[in-house]
């Protein structure tokens, strides 16, 4: 369980007594109303963990103003509805603003407060994960990829990530000495609803193939990958859609084709969700329904209800996995641009797992909620983002706060 430290200011001029009785209550009643953190009361910020200020009375605000300072931004002012808390917020925020400083109220009922600690925990911690990562891009993006590349220089410069690049030669070498666990093999069998008999002579290389592409995640300490995949299909007539699939359920986002803008798509939503994200190709677009379908080779198993293994699409060849996503809520989004300044999000309910032979092998369609004529109008590129859940405000949230500027 995560610890969110709390600096507590009130008036000298209050009861002594009253004011700790006060506080002991007020933080009780917040922890209590979450299961993924603990309040610790401090004097000073130590800086390693997340940290709001409790404004307790009015006629602090000075003195919350200069404690401020010591915080990252968005500073995180937790108010309530006694002692002149919250009008002392508002003369807080509005000075912090009229510097150019960034500052929140978390205002509400202990379950509210509790839920905006929650969401900036999350936050704070997908922006910790990302920075100073190692993204590996084993390969150049296909060909095909033109409007999916990013500035190396802003991932260096902005968000501290190392973009490590790899050629595909060092795959295809790792890949000529991997062997496949029999065991892996048979559980990767065991498990599938149905086997096509061409896929199932090749799981061995499948399996093999992740073996290479684990073995160069762990040697160049790579937090998330993307690979040229398909020199896979035109160089050993293998597919990675397995290598991928695992890997992402192995807390490592892995994307296809080289898409950078994908990639770190992927990369984020497991980091503010928790859970693994399916890619996929947008495949159709119902503007008057409201319906969405995407469809790629891969997917996480841990997504799916059960899989088949088939063949890859494109090529016939290797192994592609037919998952079956589970209804229920779900989010779909993508970042775009060279900038990663750019996002289209929808939340929505998967509906169904659709089995057609002229798409990739996982196929879903998604009912969502708004508009997506965006998606034919103004598009960011074709792949796109689906996540279990609704994860829309946290999203976008994160995205406001550190990319899109």
């Amino acid at each position: 369980m995560d610890t969110i430290e709390v600096l507590v200011r009130a008036s000298s001029m209050h009861d002594a007594k009253r004011i700790e009785s006060m506080k002991a209550d007020l933080l009780k009643k917040i922890e209590v109303a979450s299961s993924t953190f603990t309040l610790e009361d401090v004097r000073k910020p130590s800086g390693d963990r997340l940290a709001a200020v409790l404004v307790l009375t009015g006629g602090v605000e000075r003195e919350v103003r200069k404690l401020i300072a010591q915080l990252p931004p968005p500073a995180l002012l937790i108010a309530h509805p006694a002692h002149n808390s919250l009008p002392a917020s508002l003369e807080v925020l509005a000075r912090v603003r009229q510097d150019g400083g960034e500052a929140k109220i978390l205002f509400g009922t202990p379950e509210e407060i509790a839920a905006e600690l929650e969401q900036e925990l999350v936050i704070a911690k997908a922006w910790e994960g990302l920075r100073f990562s190692r993204v590996g891009l084993i390969g150049e993006p296909s060909d095909w990829l033109i409007a999916s590349d990013v500035d190396r220089a802003f991932l260096k410069g902005r968000l501290s990530v190392e973009l490590v690049p790899i050629e595909t030669k060092e795959l295809l070498s790792r890949v000529e000495k991997a062997s496949a666990s029999r065991r892996v093999v048979s559980r990767f069998r065991r498990g599938a609803r149905a086997v096509d008999e061409r896929a199932g002579e090749d799981v061995p290389n499948s399996v093999a193939i992740y073996e290479a592409l684990r073995g160069i995640v762990d040697d160049h300490r790579l937090a998330a990958c993307s690979v040229r995949c398909f020199d896979l299909v035109t160089e050993l007539e293998q597919t990675g859609c397995y290598a991928l699939s695992r890997l992402n359920d192995e807390h490592v986002p892995a994307g296809c084709e080289g898409d950078l803008q994908s990639l770190f798509s992927l990369y984020l939503a497991f980091l503010l969700s928790g859970q693994p994200a399916f890619m996929g190709n947008v495949v159709s677009i119902d503007r008057v329904h409201r319906v969405l379908g995407m469809a790629h080779c891969t997917c996480p198993l841990s997504m799916t209800a059960e899989y088949s293994i088939a063949t890859h699409f494109e090529s016939g060849l290797g192994v592609g996995i037919s998952g079956t996503i589970p209804t229920g809520p779900c989010t779909v989004f993508r970042l775009g641009g060279e900038r990663l300044d750019r996002l289209f999000i929808r939340e929505g309910t998967i509906e169904e797992t659709t089995i057609r032979d002229d798409l990739c092998r996982t196929q879903v369609r998604i009912a969502v909620e708004g508009t997506i004529d965006a998606l034919l109008e103004a598009p960011l590129g074709n792949h796109h983002i689906l996540v279990a859940g609704h994860h829309r405000r946290t999203i976008e949230t994160f995205f406001d706060r550190y990319l899109n500027s």
